[in-house]
């Protein structure tokens, strides 16, 4: 699928910052997915490391935010969370094929919100 070419081209020269941390965090979404309830030969939990690769992934994008003044330090959590979702589905709409990233966001985001800003203020709050 080929997506929204102009979009990405707006992504990349108005927030470069979050543009390329998001492509990280698409990326450690859609591999918390891929890997959910898996083990490796030894028995270690590989959904696991990829749930602590996203929260990375996710403490680099808000910090990314800030970067581009998408946000302030000030912003309130569910603030932040409403602007990283807008960018992430601009970033949908750019790059389609990551359908199951999409989806751990829109559960993230959707359904899990409460856990979600709860998330995004511990990661914030980290240095």
């Amino acid at each position: 699928m080929a997506g929204i070419r102009i979009i990405e081209e707006q992504l990349r020269l108005t927030v470069p910052h979050t543009f390329n941390a998001l492509t990280k965090l698409v990326m450690a979404m859609a591999d918390v997915t891929k890997n959910a309830g898996k083990q490796t030969f030894f028995g270690r939990d590989k959904s696991q490391e990829r749930y602590a690769e996203f929260l990375r992934a996710l403490k680099i994008t808000v910090h990314s935010m800030v970067l581009d003044r998408v946000v302030q330090e000030s912003t309130p959590t569910d603030e932040v969370a409403k602007e990283l979702e807008q960018k992430l589905q601009n970033f949908a709409m750019a790059f389609p094929n990551w359908q199951d990233a999409y989806g751990f966001a829109a559960m993230f985001f959707g359904e899990e919100r409460k856990n979600a800003i709860a998330t995004i203020e511990r990661i914030r709050s980290m240095p």
